[in-house]
């Protein structure tokens, strides 16, 4: 049976936690390492990352880590 949604959806990150109307969904932690931003995303799922260049708009989205 499907969850039923609701009128008005929630969802804030607060302190790098993602937060919806059903509670804690993920958490995500960015790093700068020299010219590259390395971006970390845990979730029930797994941890996934990106890796991009700031300011150009050029990423490499998910990258399955664990």
């Amino acid at each position: 049976m499907t969850k039923h949604k609701s009128p008005i959806n929630f969802d804030k990150t607060i302190a790098g936690f993602n937060i919806t109307e059903n509670g804690i969904k993920s958490y995500t932690k960015s790093i700068k390492l020299g010219p590259f931003q390395l971006t970390l995303n845990a979730r029930e799922s797994g941890v996934r990352g990106s890796i991009s260049i700031p300011g150009t708009g050029l990423s490499k989205r998910n990258i399955k880590i664990i």
